[in-house]
């Protein structure tokens, strides 16, 4: 019995072992990968900055805990500051016996910066995680003349008519031919994310969609809200600042 019990162990240390090699492995693979995408884009790249946790108060932060923020990218992106990671935190839970399990959640992020500070503004397919998170915020789900669009997307805003004002027909038929991700206007930010992790192909799908919801929000929109010129594309001081 003694015999059998030690080849448990062993087989469960071995287990143990063979699981964190693997996923060393798989994140040195991930950091040369990412390394390598920003080279080739010209932009820098950090393996760790879990700083920026903490500089987006939305979806999907400020939740949980053990924030993580690894693989980050940051340059330019046909004239926009960018910074593109990967983001996970960690949520516990405790069952009948007193077991606890700690689940890790990931997604990918990007971030484009804004010409200007906007109020929020948050756009998320409809029945996914943000949802909840917004209402619990006090944003409204706002309503359009599309009811296609309605079914599809949820549109929280801390101004209803700054929603209207952004989320006109064109922006619409945009969402609705490739609204993959949710994205968010957070101030001087554009928040792109998804669950799971991304790889450099899907990093500049999403860069290039944020910039063209960017481009499709009117130019009247920037003058009353923000006070600026879009087509400057001169960052305000104060903005975020990007690794």
């Amino acid at each position: 019995m003694q015999g059998s019990t030690w080849l448990i162990v062993l087989l469960a240390v071995l287990i143990g072992v063979g699981i964190f090699y693997f996923n060393y492995i798989r994140a040195k693979k991930r950091r040369e990968l990412f390394a390598g995408f920003a080279a080739q884009q010209g932009w820098s790249y950090l393996p760790v900055n879990n700083s920026l946790a903490g500089q987006w108060a939305g979806t999907p932060f400020r939740t949980g805990d053990n924030w993580r923020v690894k693989n980050v990218l940051s340059g330019p992106y046909n004239g926009y500051p960018m910074v593109a990671f990967d983001y996970s935190y960690q949520t516990h839970s405790t069952d009948s016996k007193g077991r606890r399990t700690t689940t890790t959640h990931k997604y990918g992020v990007v971030v484009m910066q804004l010409p200007g500070a906007l109020p929020q503004l948050e756009v998320t397919h409809e029945g996914i995680f943000g949802g909840a998170v917004a209402n619990a915020f006090g944003f409204r789900d706002l309503q359009f003349e599309s009811e296609q669009f309605n079914r599809a997307f949820r549109v929280k805003a801390d101004d209803e008519r700054f929603g209207h004002a952004v989320v006109t027909p064109r922006m619409m038929e945009l969402l609705l031919a490739r609204g993959e991700i949710g994205w968010r206007i957070e101030g001087n930010s554009l928040v792109g994310w998804d669950k799971g992790d991304h790889d450099p192909n899907e990093v500049m799908n999403r860069l290039g969609l944020l910039q063209q919801v960017l481009e499709q929000v009117p130019p009247y929109v920037w003058t009353d809200y923000a006070g600026v010129d879009p087509r400057s594309r001169q960052q305000p001081p104060g903005g975020p600042t990007y690794p």
